[in-house]
């Protein structure tokens, strides 16, 4: 939360850690760009929220889009919060499934600040499609569970890491 100002213009991935953000915020001027359902349900109380949904077809709890990548580059992202299935020192920040490496590219090609939002257990681990190298995106914020061999060895590796206890 302490990275959120009255007024930003952010961005939340799909994922449980972005929608623990969204229902963290208070109701302030703010605006939120997500694709996720959850997100939407959780910030469509908050009057005073701004919500821009690319759009799509419904996957699971998304909304998939083959245009979402081009309509977010012309955005003004000032934060963009990943979500991520792996983090690993050689194949970078991974996921499983192909149709949300583009907008995850968008976002941080486009967006101001890039932070990944993941808890520990998402460290050393990879999926199939990797969507960013792990230098590309500057700050992980997770949870205290991360050790701090893991922490000094991605805070080596260029990363700046930074531990929470409330992190889910």
């Amino acid at each position: 939360m302490q990275f959120i100002e009255p007024n930003d213009i952010i961005a939340l991935d799909s994922g449980s850690t972005t929608l623990e953000i969204a229902k963290r915020l208070d109701n302030v001027p703010l605006t939120v760009i997500t694709n996720d359902l959850y997100i939407i349900g959780e910030l469509i109380q908050k009057d005073q929220i701004r919500l821009v949904v690319p759009g799509g077809v419904r996957d699971r709890n998304l909304l998939v889009n083959e245009n979402a990548g081009e309509f977010l580059r012309k955005l003004n992202v000032q934060k963009a919060f990943l979500s991520t299935t792996g983090i690993h020192p050689e194949f970078g920040f991974t996921i499983f499934t192909q149709m949300h490496v583009e907008q995850k590219r968008a976002l941080i090609e486009s967006a101001r600040e890039v932070y990944c939002v993941a808890d520990h257990s998402k460290f050393d681990k990879c999926a199939l499609i990797t969507f960013a190298g792990l230098t590309e995106v500057k700050t992980i914020i997770t949870d205290s569970g991360l050790t701090d061999e893991l922490a000094k060895k991605y805070g080596d590796a260029g990363v700046r890491i930074l531990r929470y206890s409330h992190v889910h």
